[in-house]
Parts: C-alpha cells; sequence; structure tokens
C-alpha cells in the first residue's frame, strides 16, 4: 500500500551508535518505508571516539533519507574553561596553605560555582542543547525539498522534541512526540538547582501543550504524564516497545560455559540498576551451599564497572569472584548470541517509584529468545510484560535469601533442562517491533487527519 506521506524523524541518536533507543526509531522507519512512506531521519552526527556498531545501519532501509548535522558539545565547552579555573586556583595555593585547604575541605571559590550553576544551563533539557540549532535549520532545508505532512520525535535525549516543537510551529505541521522515559519527575533525572527544573517543567509543559499527540514506550510514562496534564489525557497513548524476530530467530546461540547453569546480563549498570542485591544472593548461596553455588556462573557483558567500581573488584568483595565473569562491550548480534545461548538472563531492580519503574529494552529481547529470566528487584510493568510474553520468571524483592532462594530453583529446573518457554511461542508476536510501528503510523495517521479537519 503507497501512502504518498513524508514525514521527518528528529532523533539524536541514530546508528551507527548502539544506543537502546535507535531500535524503536528504526523500526519506525523501516515500516513507514514499507509502507510507502517518504522518511527522512534528522540526526547528530557522531563525535569523535564515539563507540559504534555499524551493524546496526543494515537495518536502516536505503530509500530513508538521513542527514547527519553538527552537534557542538556546549557542556564539553564550559567544561574546559572549569579546567582551565581550576588549573589557576591550584597555582595560587602553594605549601601548608594548599594542604590545610585540602583537609580542611574548603567550599569552592564563588566564581567556580557560579560557573557551576551556569554550566547546568546546560543540562536543560540535556547535555546536547547544542544541537537544536542545526536540527532545526536542517529542518527547514528539508521542508523546502519534501514538505512534510508529520513530525515525529524520539527521546530522551529532550533536545529532540524542542527542535521538533519549533519546526512543527514554523511549518505548520502537525508533530508526534515520542516518550521513552519520563521528563520531569524521574529520579534518573536530577538537577540540584530550583531555577534549573522550573525550567525543565516550563519546557517539557510547552512539547505536551503544543504536540498534536504523545506516544510513551511503557504505561508508566503515560499514567505520569496524565496526572500532570489530565487535559491532554485524550492525546496521551502507550505504544510498548518490541524486539525484531529477524534480529534474533537469524542469531545462533553461543554458549560461554558448557559446564555450568549461565546467568546472563548484558548492557550497562549505574545508579538503581545495582549488581549488589546478585552478588549478595550468590555469597549467601554460597554461603549455604557451596558445591551447588559452584554449578553457577554469572556473566556480566558490557562496561565493566558499576558506579565507577570493577566489577571484578565488587565480586571480590563479596567473595564470589568465581563465580562471576566479566566480559567486555560487544555488537549487538553478538550479545543475541549470548543471550541465546544462556540459560537464564538477568533483569536488575530500575529503581523509581512503582508508576516510574522503567520497562528497559532488554525485556522485549527476552520475549523474542524466550529466556527463563531472573528478576531482581525489577519494576511491576516490566515484569507483567514479562510474563505476557510467555517467560519463564523468577523474582527477588526481598535481599539476599530471596535471590538465593531463586538460584537454587534455578539450578533445580537447569538439571530437569526445564528452563525454556511454558508457554505457546506464538505469545511473543503481540511483543514484536511490527505491532509497535504498525501503532505508531496509526498515531501519525491520526495526527495528519486531525490537522486537516481543523
Amino acid at each position: 500500500m503507497m501512502s504518498g506521506r513524508n514525514c521527518v524523524i528528529l532523533a539524536d541518536v541514530f546508528p551507527p551508535l548502539p544506543a537502546v533507543g535507535v531500535h524503536r526509531t528504526v523500526a519506525l522507519c523501516k515500516h513507514l518505508a514499507e509502507r510507502g512512506w517518504g522518511v527522512t531521519v534528522i540526526t547528530a552526527r557522531p563525535g569523535a571516539g564515539a563507540t559504534l556498531d555499524d551493524g546496526l545501519l543494515d537495518g536502516v532501509p536505503e530509500e530513508v533519507r538521513v542527514i547527519r548535522t553538527v552537534s557542538p558539545d556546549m557542556l564539553g565547552i564550559v567544561t574546559g574553561i572549569l579546567r582551565r579555573r581550576r588549573k589557576e586556583d591550584s597555582s595560587e595555593q602553594t605549601g601548608v596553605a594548599a594542604e590545610a585547604g585540602r583537609s580542611s575541605g574548603h567550599r569552592p571559590s564563588l566564581f567556580r560555582r557560579m560557573i557551576d550553576w551556569l554550566s547546568w544551563w546546560l543540562h536543560v533539557p540535556d547535555r546536547t542543547i547544542g544541537w537544536l540549532v542545526p536540527a532545526v535549520l536542517a529542518g527547514l532545508r528539508e521542508a523546502g525539498r519534501h514538505r512534510p505532512d508529520v513530525i515525529y520525535s524520539s527521546a530522551p535525549m529532550w533536545t529532540s522534541h524542542l527542535a521538533a516543537g519549533v519546526l512543527s510551529r514554523l511549518l505548520r505541521v502537525p508533530w508526534v512526540a515520542d516518550f521513552r522515559d519520563p521528563w520531569c519527575g524521574s529520579q534518573w533525572r536530577e538537577i540540584p538547582y530550583r531555577l534549573h527544573r522550573k525550567a525543565d517543567d516550563v519546557l517539557e509543559h510547552l512539547v505536551i501543550r503544543q504536540a498534536s499527540r504523545i506516544t510513551c514506550a511503557w504505561d508508566g510514562i503515560r499514567k505520569h504524564l496524565v496526572s500532570r496534564y489530565p487535559a491532554k489525557a485524550q492525546d496521551i497513548t502507550t505504544i510498548l516497545n518490541g524486539f525484531d524476530p529477524e534480529q534474533i530467530d537469524s542469531v545462533s546461540p553461543v554458549s560461554l560455559d558448557s559446564g555450568r547453569c549461565v546467568l546472563l546480563h548484558a548492557g550497562t549498570l549505574y545508579g538503581p540498576r545495582s549488581p549488589i542485591p546478585l552478588l549478595e544472593g550468590l555469597r549467601c548461596f554460597r554461603k549455604e551451599s557451596p558445591a551447588e553455588a559452584g554449578r553457577l556462573i554469572v556473566i556480566f557483558l558490557g562496561i565493566p564497572t558499576y558506579n565507577g567500581q570493577p566489577l571484578g573488584d565488587l565480586a571480590r568483595e563479596y567473595g564470589v569472584d568465581g563465580l562471576v565473569r566479566i566480559m567486555p562491550p560487544t555488537t549487538h548480534r553478538k550479545a543475541i548470541a549470548y543471550l541465546k545461548g544462556a540459560d537464564v538472563a538477568v533483569l536488575f531492580g530500575q529503581g523509581g517509584e512503582a508508576s516510574l519503574a522503567p520497562v528497559p529494552a532488554k525485556v522485549y529481547e527476552y520475549i523474542g529468545a524466550g529466556k527463563a529470566v531472573l528478576a531482581i528487584e525489577a519494576g511491576q510493568e516490566a515484569v507483567e510484560i514479562m510474563r505476557r510474553g510467555g517467560c519463564r520468571l523468577w523474582c527477588a524483592s526481598e535481599g539476599a535469601e530471596s535471590v538465593a532462594k531463586s538460584l537454587a530453583e534455578i539450578l533445580s529446573e537447569f538439571d530437569r533442562c526445564s528452563l525454556q518457554r511454558q508457554s505457546d511461542p506464538s505469545t511473543r508476536e503481540a511483543f514484536t517491533r511490527v505491532r509497535m510501528a504498525e501503532r505508531i503510523e496509526e498515531v501519525l495517521r491520526e495526527a495528519i487527519n486531525v490537522r486537516r479537519r481543523m
């Protein structure tokens, strides 16, 4: 079916950057292109030294036009000023005076505190604020070439929404704003200064008020936004993420330890997404059943630190280094192979209030791969989605003993070779990215039709 409509997509991250959010955008591009839409993506050019995964480019159809613009690192510029000032301050302190200042924990100079306060404006709405003007200019140039029927933006980063909002206003084109995470009110986004938080609130308000439709990647975001903007409730809808069957089914499993029960976590650990409960549970299980614990291996695949501390050091600190293996980041395709070869996937708690506990993208890959899952302090919505997708679940949320009990049960099922999917495999079909993209296309069409009736 040929649509003949044009959509401009603004997203500050796009392949080959291996950010989690790119998969939702790429799936939409692919679906719209297949449906006859003209699709243009405006994105930021990867910075020097950025980690890239060129394999992700294979999922972007050739007919999708990708415009990559500069994205000045405004925060980096201010950081450079701070570093130069720090050197100047250090050179002014000498001998005993400098040592006394360090030992007393003296307050930073007024100048440095002012610079810190000013630099936080470069976090509003986020550190990519330097991309705003280049993105808008690229959108205006593209509109002169092919005027869009609708604009779609995906965030975070929130600068994508600001750029889309400016373009929507200038071009008088409907706009769909996609929220992959909550903006204001999330514990993942902490701004120390009241005035900056107020500015953030104002910007979010402008986005919600102006956008024709708002889509949310999990229902907690929708509930949160509806509570803040009840007048826009009818324009806010939940469209869950999904997995790509081709991406998963085309990969052969790779076992990382054929002699033990393999538990795998792939991704970055930080903040409330903590490995500590699992390490504590491993220590507890090892103390109670040392021989049984030796039959387990926990693999952390990804950046090998948690809040700056090496994961290997943490494992030694808890006395379970023999049960833990650390592996460096790899391509998305290899990560899928390791996931399929593992016996159990691990999901760590995401933190936040009940309605704002995130649903990470890996939840859908676990559904697609049919994995048994050890969910440690995970949010209720994430757990419910995995249940609906047919995953076998162990939920541990009551400390080390709860984790240890789950590990014992997992080993028992491992011995019986019964860790595979228990439900009808067809249940996973509702969670594919094709279904997700179909629903987003429906919202895009609604936005166009509403504007035409006005």
